[in-house]
């Protein structure tokens, strides 16, 4: 009994002595302003996953954790501390068999990064590696590309198949769900972006082990920590700390148009088009452009947490509009014009007019819409022919509109559109000028040219009758004579008549017009 006591310690010790711990230590920087301490604390646990990969622990490699560094250094030493020509030492000192650390330095525009390797034992480089990049993602494969052959150098570059235990947690795939308040941020894993994740919330599979998740959203502080995944449906989520000013835009549209519309530059990136628009602290130029309007620039002083307010009344682009109107039958016609409601003149027009105005033109409350391409510094030569209305020709009811009824209800500049006040007065309370010229004249020139048949006939007579009163009764054929003279002189007194009336209402129509 005591043999195989015995014999079942020696096998629990020889198991115990074949274990190997590799530590690695926090990363260190030639200066502080190269990186900053959280990106210099992820490489380092690039590193160390780098490590668990290459050395499993079913080959007997433990891979030290943060916090069992940190127990193992003596009292009043910081994990930090560790660096320098003392790292084998340092490794002793924690009970590590081999010992890793990544220095960070500046060479030229790029940073540069140098791993090396010691065992402990005897205080021995065992490898190292060096490289070049723009920034820590570069960095980041850098240390992916080097660290198989770096970390083979502990197991001796052992060779052939390694079982990893796929029944075994750790080489598990989770589902996990990632929430952001607020909402829509971006996910990166590792340093690598989450193309499954680009606005959260988002459910994405991930592996078993601890990851560093970091979320980005525009105006906010970005939210990152590490998370050890070990479940499906775990939840992780981040609060997101804003860090942003608010642009309030009070912009007046004299010819229309609203705030969607517009196009929002700050310091030449495209923003979503709004009356509220978040910016980064700093000094900013804003830019505006709209299609019917002439753009604005300015700059703004942004505050986190604080808001500015522009106001302006946008100036509208405008264009050259050469304007006539004529009737259904040929006849050029007066006629108001009219932009986004108020009157700007009349046919013959011609002036600038908004690029986006609404036109329109016609007597109240017979207005026609102009649907016209109005092209900023171009000049639109248009002609508007009036439609033909019932009740007479088009010339003819334009004369009737455009006398004393019309000049009280003609719009004047500025003023809208009247909707509620008829141009001609009613047909059951007057009759106008021109409806009584219509009959008037007709008749008068019948009258007059019955008159002046009548007068020219009797005065032939009259003249014969006399002429003829030597020979004969010359009495009888005087009172011939001056019947003739009477009747005569009836034909005269009509055609005056008519004349007159002819004359009469050729006036009406010239005061009615």
């Amino acid at each position: 009994m005591f043999r195989i006591l015995m014999f079942t310690l020696f096998l629990a010790g020889a198991s115990f002595a074949a274990k190997q711990h590799v530590a690695v230590l926090e990363t260190v920087a030639d200066s502080k302003d190269i990186m900053s301490p959280s990106e210099r604390r992820f490489l380092t646990d690039m590193l160390r996953t780098q490590a668990v990969k290459e050395l499993p622990a079913e080959r007997e490699f433990v891979i030290m954790t943060r916090e069992n560094i940190q127990m193992m250094l003596p009292p009043g030493k910081a994990i930090e501390d560790c660096e320098g020509s003392c790292l084998a030492e340092t490794g002793k000192n924690i009970q590590a068999d081999f010992v890793a650390q990544a220095r960070i330095g500046q060479v030229g525009a790029n940073i540069s990064i140098s791993v090396e390797l010691y065992e402990t034992a005897g205080s021995k480089l065992v490898a190292s590696f060096t490289g070049l990049g723009a920034d820590v993602n570069a960095l980041i494969e850098v240390i992916k590309a080097n660290s198989p052959e770096f970390f083979r150098k502990v197991r001796g570059n052992a060779s052939g198949i390694v079982r990893t235990g796929f029944d075994g947690a750790s080489n598990q795939t989770f589902v996990v769900n990632v929430s952001t308040n607020p909402q829509g941020a971006s996910l990166s894993i590792d340093g690598r972006p989450v193309r499954q994740c680009m606005s959260t919330p988002c459910q994405i599979m991930v592996d078993a082990g601890e990851h560093r998740f970091v979320a980005v959203l525009d105006h906010h502080d970005d939210a990152e920590g590490l998370v050890t995944v070990s479940a499906n449906n775990q939840e992780i989520s981040f609060d997101l700390v804003p860090r942003y000013g608010t642009l309030n835009l009070d912009l007046a549209f004299p010819t229309g148009g609203s705030y969607e519309e517009l196009k929002i530059k700050v310091d030449g990136e495209l923003v979503p088009a709004a009356n509220k628009v978040q910016m980064d602290p700093g000094t900013r130029e804003v830019s505006i452009v709209h299609r019917c309007y002439n753009p604005v620039t300015f700059k703004v002083g942004v505050v986190s947490n604080k808001e500015e307010t522009f106001k302006e009344s946008l100036r509208p682009v405008v264009g050259g509009l050469n304007l006539k109107a004529r009737s259904a039958d040929g006849e050029e016609i007066i006629l108001p014009v009219y932009a986004n409601n108020e009157k700007i003149g009349e046919t013959p027009y011609v002036g600038s007019v908004p690029v986006c105005a609404q036109l329109a033109i016609g007597e109240a409350p017979s207005v026609k819409p102009l649907e016209l391409n109005i092209v900023q510094g171009d000049v639109l030569n248009y002609e508007y022919v009036e439609p033909p209305q019932q009740g007479g020709s088009t010339a003819k009811r334009r004369r009737a509109n455009a006398g004393v009824n019309n000049a009280t209800t003609t719009p004047e500049r500025g003023t809208s559109i009247p909707t509620n006040v008829s141009t001609s007065s009613s047909s059951s309370s007057s009759t106008s000028l021109s409806d009584i010229a219509e009959w008037l004249l007709p008749l008068s020139a019948i009258i007059a040219g019955v008159g002046l048949g009548i007068g020219i006939s009797f005065e032939l007579d009259a003249e014969e009758q006399y002429n003829s009163a030597n020979s004969g009764n010359y009495e009888e054929k005087m009172d011939a004579a001056k019947t003739s003279q009477t009747i005569r002189n009836i034909g005269w007194g009509i055609t005056a008549v008519g004349g007159f009336g002819f004359v009469l209402a050729t006036t009406f129509l010239i005061v009615d017009f």
